[in-house]
């Protein structure tokens, strides 16, 4: 009887204690447990990113201007939009809050650290290509700012030098960029690298 009894025990103890849900528990865990320090490392890199992304997006506007005449000013989380042919009684166009574009970091950083059962180094390889195509979304969306504020911003101005089909589209592309597709991202990059694996362990097991 006493080795009947210890069978079913042996058998529990070998069993593959890895679930879907118990999986599922542990990648929530980690992502509230990976967010303060994330969070720290990202302030820590806000003074440097923020001026990169400022200079970065000017000389992509350069490329469609002919004379370049955009200029951006970063200031203390903000850049002051001007213009060389137009001139503002404050002194610039407009402010874009430029923390406020890549503070989604947070929660792309802690979902791709957070993911069980990974090798660290996947981890990191997978978020810092995550981190890259960030980046390059993050030029894309401050490049729409700037066309949002000359195409729609600046009364007679902007209806004279972009019409109704430019203002719609600048518009309508920002909004579009800076609401759901920037709040979307973290979780779309998730699933490029761990779609499967999130597969694999929601698998019934036999």
């Amino acid at each position: 009887m006493a080795r009947a009894r210890a069978k079913p025990e042996r058998r529990a103890r070998g069993a593959p204690p890895a679930t879907g849900r118990t999986w599922a528990g542990r990648l929530i865990r980690n992502v509230l447990l990976l967010v303060i320090p994330v969070t720290i490392v990202w302030l820590l890199l806000v003074p440097v990113y923020n001026p990169f992304l400022t200079a970065a997006t000017e000389r992509l506007l350069h490329l469609g201007e002919r004379p370049d005449v955009t200029r951006l000013h970063y200031l203390d989380h903000f850049a002051q939009v001007t213009r060389l042919d137009y001139g503002a009684e404050r002194g610039y166009l407009h402010r874009i809050r430029v923390t406020d574009l890549h503070f989604h970091l947070i929660l792309t950083g802690a979902l791709l650290l957070a993911v069980p059962g990974v090798p660290w180094r996947r981890r990191w390889e997978n978020l810092g290509w995550a981190l890259l195509v960030s980046a390059f979304f993050h030029l894309l969306l401050f490049f729409f700012f700037v066309k949002f504020v000359y195409a729609t911003q600046l009364g007679a101005w902007s209806a004279a030098n972009y019409g109704t089909f430019g203002q719609n589209f600048w518009g309508l592309g920002k909004h579009l960029l800076d609401l759901p597709f920037k709040f979307a991202l973290p979780f779309i990059l998730w699933a490029a690298f761990y779609f499967r694996d999130l597969l694999e362990h929601l698998r019934p097991r036999p």
